[in-house]
Formats: structure tokens, sequence, C-alpha cells
């Protein structure tokens, strides 16, 4: 199974080099970009979506403001684990729906329709210093973990693409990445270096 890639948006309001580069990297291969937006309101989501072309807005999906999601259509829907719907989770019709899990219990008892998930903090973070290390430092422990999982997992946190080897062996279906692309001194050079990392994995 092919190493996935999906990327995160940085979570302060977008500004236009933000959506430029977004545009470009979908047409650089971008599969899956993650609306991570906390701060923003309804009004500046629909904003954001309506500046991305249709194709990119059918491999978007919404961190907030949901009921945007068919109006705008858009790709799928991801639940903070605070806000995931409790006992078993159902798709909303034509969308895909992920998760977030921060511990290896939780990973292990969700149930419903969830195409895959994410579990944090892997490494040390690359936009947020200082949080995230040793989050899971027993590797057996995290690849049992991993191996138990109804679904495919992704690793958030701190994932830069020399990490996906390793990543892989453990059993990660893939990666979820923020500052290791956003960050970069050339985001778009970075996306294809790791998009390049990935496809190296099989």
């Amino acid at each position: 199974m092919a190493f996935r890639l999906v990327l995160i948006t940085p979570p302060e309001a977008a500004t236009p080099r933000e959506l430029e580069l977004a545009t470009s990297l979908f047409k650089r291969g971008l599969c899956t970009l993650h609306l991570r937006k906390p701060s923003c309101d309804r009004e500046q989501v629909a904003q954001y979506l309506a500046a991305l072309p249709p194709d990119a807005r059918r491999r978007t999906v919404l961190h907030q403001h949901h009921d945007l999601a068919k109006q705008s259509s858009i790709g799928g829907i991801h639940y903070r684990e605070a806000e995931r719907p409790p006992g078993v989770i159902k798709a909303p019709p034509g969308l895909s729906v992920s998760t977030s899990f921060h511990t290896l219990p939780d990973l292990g008892v969700c149930r419903g329709e969830v195409d895959y998930c994410f579990l944090s903090p892997i490494y040390a973070s690359i936009s947020k210093p200082g949080y995230g290390e040793a989050a899971f430092p027993d590797p057996g422990e995290l690849a049992g973990g991993l191996a138990g999982s109804r679904y495919p997992v992704l690793a958030l946190g701190g994932v830069t693409r020399d990490k996906f080897g390793e990543l892989a062996e453990l059993g990660f279906a893939g990666a979820a990445l923020l500052g290791a692309v956003w960050a970069a001194e050339d985001p778009l050079a970075a996306w294809e270096a790791a998009v390049a990392e990935a496809a190296r994995l099989g």
C-alpha cells in the first residue's frame, strides 16, 4: 500500500500567499488538503474555499464549519477528538470522514465509518516548538497499537520526509505534514521532495 500524504493548513488566518501556494500544491500532486483554521469564522472559511478551484475543493477536508461541505462540494470532514460524535460514527453521504487521536487506547475503541485517522504527536512539533516530544516513547507499544487499529493511521506532529521510512516500518499508513512544508524556505519544493520520498517507499 502506498505511503499516503496529506497536508494541513497553518492554523492562522489565510494570507494571499497561502492561497496561492495551496492552489499550486494541488497542481503538483496534493491529493488531500486539511483546512484547519480554528480561529476563523464561518465566512472566512467559506472565502478560503471559494478561492480554490472546484477540483481542489473536492480534495479538501474541513476541520471546522462542517455545514459548508455540501454547499461547497467539499471532499470530506474531520472530527477533532473533542468533537467526535459519541458511539458509532456515521459518514455523511458523499463525504470522507477522518478524526484525531492522541492515545493508543482511544485509537483502539473508535467505531464507525472512518476513512483514516491521525495519531499525534509523534515527534517534536515543527510549528509548535517544545510540543510533542516523546509522546510515544515505546516503539513496540506504538507498533502494536497501530497493528490493532481498524483504520489507516497517519502520523502527525513533527513529521519530515526523512522519517517516512521509520513511520512505515512502525505501521503508519502515511503522514500528515504541516510545518515541514509551510515553514520551508520553498514550500513547493518541500512538498515535491516529500511526494518523491513517499513514492520511493512504494
